[in-house]
């Protein structure tokens, strides 16, 4: 299992990697009022999800949001986070490097996209 100093190359390393663990960080979301936010992501090996979304400016919880998560195909590193009524939502590209999960986020398949990077919660 690759958590230091090595990068996930497939998707089959990258999910051994980040299966049950904390994810935090910019995802270039904002709250209704215009705050930005930033996220923490759980996936468990089932194939579920949680996102919770805090306030950037003092950490308070703005929002917290179950999904399901697959990838895309069995020949990218590609993720589709279904949140049910919410809608899909997209992490391309997703790469690991060191205690950094990385990748480019999609609120929908319309969307510009965002590079973020998440770091490990220890």
């Amino acid at each position: 299992m690759c958590l230091t100093s090595c990068e996930a190359d497939d998707q089959y390393d990258i999910e051994s990697a980040f299966i049950n663990r904390e994810w935090t960080g910019d995802i270039g979301m904002d709250a209704d009022n215009g705050e930005p936010l930033f996220s923490t992501f759980t996936f468990d090996p089932y194939g579920f999800g949680k996102e919770y979304q805090y306030y950037s400016y003092n950490g308070a919880l703005y929002a917290e949001y179950s999904f399901l998560w697959k990838w895309e195909d069995d020949y990218n590193r590609n993720l589709v986070l279904d949140y049910g009524r919410i809608g899909v939502s997209y992490m391309d590209d997703v790469r690991i490097v060191g205690d950094e999960l990385r990748g480019t986020f999609y609120v929908s398949a319309d969307d510009w996209g965002f590079d973020f990077t998440l770091y490990m919660e220890y």
